[in-house]
């Protein structure tokens, strides 16, 4: 039975890459699937664009350097409705593009959780899903290389996290990452596979990750069913690597699939107008999470992890000049 794919994005104030998302994965040659837009903003402004782009046949402007994967799609207007978050689990939604107006923002896997709840309760158990990065621009067969990775699978059977190789937006023959992995006496996740040329063949399943990185995933109903949602508490970070630990539980396993097709930016949304540093909030938040996830899942090495922080992290904030940031990760660390 052929299943349906449903296509997630979280946009936070970034409608004009979101929608260059969107004109990549419209122009695929797989148009078997619905995408669902989670919106975080404050106000109504990237709704109201977002609503436009679906309904206006002319180019809206995107600064794309993808001309190729994200052209302007003209097939308009799209099948396409707003609802609030209250509203989403009252009915099935059959529009290609289903818009979704949180009532609070509560962070990227709360953002996704709407989305997969509305999923869980009216999808199909062969159903797909893909969370996307709204960040990202894909080729216009990697839909279809994806459904067609998948067949061969039984995925109502076996419980898997799939994820793809992310490429950089910026230089398409260049690989970002292949997957992570995690070390656990630090709490520290790497990215595996970077900067690899496209030029060279690639198999994906020569390198030894430990999750697929959050910009790309892609897994079953089933895996829904048995692993759940994502964990709320990180709010942003670290919500791949939970899933992970549980799908472990479960007898899961990752896999990162051969599949070349997904180009990321690197997000803006993370860092401070200095000097491109990360803002103080994430900063603060990548910090506590790595203190969270080793106390849940590493509690033996959570002590090491903190000694890390409290020693070498500082020295790099001292060096960085973000003083007024220390006793701030001083009290968190003793808090933990």
């Amino acid at each position: 039975m052929k299943s349906k794919l449903h296509i997630i994005l979280v946009n936070y104030k970034g409608f004009k890459d979101t929608i260059e998302c969107l004109e990549s994965i419209y122009n695929s040659i797989d148009r078997d699937f619905q995408i669902i837009i989670i919106d975080n903003s404050e106000w109504d402004t990237d709704i109201h664009n977002l609503k436009a782009w679906s309904e206006i046949e002319k180019k809206f402007q995107t600064d794309t350097d993808f001309s190729s994967s994200a052209k302007s799609y003209t097939k308009k207007p799209l099948s396409c409705v707003v609802c609030k978050e209250e509203d989403l689990y009252k009915k099935c939604f059959d529009q290609e593009l289903l818009i979704v107006k949180t009532s609070k923002n509560k962070g990227f896997a709360a953002a996704n959780n709407v989305a997969l709840r509305y999923i869980n309760k009216f999808g199909g158990v062969y159903d797909l899903i893909w969370l996307l990065n709204n960040d990202t621009v894909i080729e216009s067969t990697t839909t279809h290389k994806i459904r067609t990775a998948l067949v061969k699978f039984d995925l109502k059977k076996d419980t898997i996290l799939f994820g793809t190789p992310l490429l950089e937006y910026n230089d398409r023959n260049s690989i970002q990452a292949i997957g992570g992995k995690y070390n656990k006496n630090f709490a520290i996740t790497t990215h595996v596979g970077v900067g690899l040329r496209m030029d060279n063949n690639i198999d994906t399943s020569r390198y030894k990750v430990d999750y697929p990185i959050g910009a790309s995933m892609v897994f079953s109903c089933n895996f829904l069913k048995r692993v759940g949602l994502m964990n709320e508490e990180y709010f942003l970070f670290f919500e791949e690597l939970d899933w992970v630990q549980r799908l472990k539980k479960v007898g899961g396993k990752v896999i990162i699939l051969p599949i070349f097709g997904v180009y990321h930016k690197h997000g803006k949304s993370t860092l401070s107008d200095k000097k491109e540093q990360k803002s103080e909030f994430i900063d603060l938040l990548s910090l506590k999470n790595r203190m969270l996830f080793s106390k849940k899942f590493y509690k033996r090495h959570l002590w090491s992890v903190k000694l890390f922080i409290l020693t070498i992290t500082i020295l790099k904030r001292i060096i960085s000049g973000n003083f007024d940031r220390i006793p701030k990760i001083i009290k968190m660390v003793i808090s933990t």
